[in-house]
């Protein structure tokens, strides 16, 4: 299934320059990812998170998963985050835990009241573009592919 929803990104990124270009400097709007969300197919919910700041929910190969939004002045927000959890952490070790953060790259590992939680950053303060937050979503997949498989 994952493989399926990966080339399918591929070929989405691959059959949209109407979505391509820059960003302005000083951060992403929740618009701005929800739009590149929406043209690679994935759900968007748009809500708040508790500061206020904006969050987007989705869905990615049938996990739930967050953008979170951060260092927001008016409606750009410097940084990005993408979050998942998965229950059952009260029976993975904390070798395990510390494994995933020594031997991958992308995608940060940590337990907290019994959910297992995997985030990844992107900083987007400088500038980016619809690609690079194409390209950001499609190895969040990969992460969220390989999470629940390296606990198991």
């Amino acid at each position: 299934m994952m493989r399926t929803m990966m080339a399918g990104l591929a070929l989405v990124l691959a059959s949209a320059p109407a979505m391509a270009g820059p960003l302005p400097d000083g951060g992403v709007t929740a618009d701005e990812v929800a739009s590149v969300m929406r043209a690679l197919k994935l759900p968007v919910e748009r809500t708040t998170d508790r500061q206020g700041d904006p969050l987007i929910l989705s869905t990615s190969g049938g996990r739930k998963f967050g953008v979170y939004f951060y260092q927001c002045q008016s409606e750009r927000c410097a940084s990005i985050q993408y979050s998942a959890g998965y229950e059952g952490a009260a029976s993975v070790p904390m070798l395990k835990i510390h494994d995933w953060n020594r031997t991958k790259r992308f995608g940060r590992a940590y337990a907290d009241g019994g959910t297992l939680y995997v985030e990844m950053d992107m900083d987007v303060e400088r500038g980016a573009t619809t690609e690079a937050l194409a390209n950001n979503f499609e190895r969040w997949a990969a992460v969220m592919e390989q999470f629940p498989k390296f606990f198991k």
